[in-house]
């Protein structure tokens, strides 16, 4: 790992995972504290444009890659909502550009699918769906009934927050998750992961190492906290085959903007009759 890269990732994660602390159980009012950071951090991704900057290293001894630079902006039409600028530091070729295209177009239909599933839901008189057999949900979830205090310095915590597994076969009593929260604004201003041992994944992957870490920040008073910056590194085997990478993502430029499915809705003026 190249120094640049150190100075980047090491000191962020230390403030999510100090070494040898032990952590507590939470009380109620604790536990009510982080619940409420959780719910005043949720992300509004259509309401906000920004430049996404990303740089990124794959393999032990490889080189960094150039910037590769998006914008992203909700309120365009939904093949333009994400525009690359640079790609690992050369202009983007037309097939990039295309494959941001239809990176649009899959959210315009994720969201128009969505909306169909709420307005039948809505509808008492819309005939019933046939339904599906119910999918067996592969997932990790955040436990957030049960988080665990790490440190209290009066004016922020640090929790360690318990993993769920629902049928990924991930040992996520392997895996630290920590959040830091200001307890003035009940905000997240730091999260970060790292994986406390090694474990294998269906007998293909090995992950052996990895750290990953979120920065939140108020970029508008008016709004809660985005998510400003992220950097991370992993090493794992695929096929006994050595991989390693680093990464770091940072978003700048933000916009409070009204969203594209919010520009197609007409709101009518009442009726008014013109007399002669």
């Amino acid at each position: 790992m190249r120094p640049w890269f150190l100075g980047l990732v090491l000191p962020v994660l230390a403030a999510g995972l100090r070494a040898g602390e032990e952590p507590r159980a939470a009380t109620a009012a604790e536990i009510a504290l982080f619940k409420d950071a959780i719910k005043n951090t949720e992300q509004d991704p259509n309401h906000w444009a920004y430049t996404e900057t990303t740089v990124k290293r794959i393999g032990l001894h490889g080189k960094p890659k150039g910037e590769t630079i998006v914008r992203f902006d909700p309120s365009k039409p939904w093949p333009e909502q994400y525009t690359p600028l640079q790609i690992e530091g050369r202009p983007p070729t037309e097939m990039q550009r295309q494959k941001y295209r239809e990176r649009g177009e899959q959210r315009g239909r994720a969201f128009a699918r969505r909306q169909e599933e709420a307005a039948a839901a809505a509808d008492p008189t819309a005939p019933a769906r046939p339904t599906r057999p119910a999918k067996k949900e592969r997932s990790v979830t955040a436990d957030l009934e049960h988080p665990r205090v790490v440190s209290d310095d009066g004016e922020t915590m640090v929790f360690d927050v318990p993993l769920i597994e629902h049928g990924t076969g991930v040992p996520v009593e392997k895996i630290e998750v920590r959040a830091v929260v200001a307890k003035g604004p009940r905000q997240v201003r730091h999260a970060s992961l790292r994986v406390k041992d090694s474990f294998r994944l269906k007998m293909v992957a090995k992950v052996k190492a990895g750290e990953a870490s979120v920065d939140f920040a108020v970029v508008d008073p008016n709004f809660g906290p985005v998510m400003t910056a992220a950097v991370g590194s992993f090493g794992a085997s695929l096929m006994f085959v050595p991989v390693h990478g680093v990464f770091s993502t940072t978003r700048t430029d933000w916009r409070r903007v009204k969203s594209y499915d919010e520009r197609l809705q007409v709101k009518l003026a009442p009726l008014q009759l013109l007399g002669f």
